[in-house]
């Protein structure tokens, strides 16, 4: 018996994609309320996210900032 279904199942890759976006649309000057993107995440996931999300911020300053 499976305990969580496939459906309800999220995968890193999942993060990946919206943290990217969101960072994008950061940088773009877009303001996004993390609050608001992670509410109704449990506190795992909303780790997970804001932990990429930073890095994927990050690593869009640092390729404006060399070109």
């Amino acid at each position: 018996m499976q305990v969580v279904s496939q459906k309800y199942a999220v995968s890193s890759g999942d993060f990946d994609f919206l943290a990217f976006s969101f960072a994008q649309m950061r940088s773009q000057g877009r303001h996004l309320c993390t609050e608001a993107i992670t509410g109704n995440m449990d506190d795992d996931c909303k780790v997970l996210f804001l932990q990429r999300y930073d890095r994927y911020l990050e690593q869009i300053k640092e390729d404006v900032a060399i070109a």
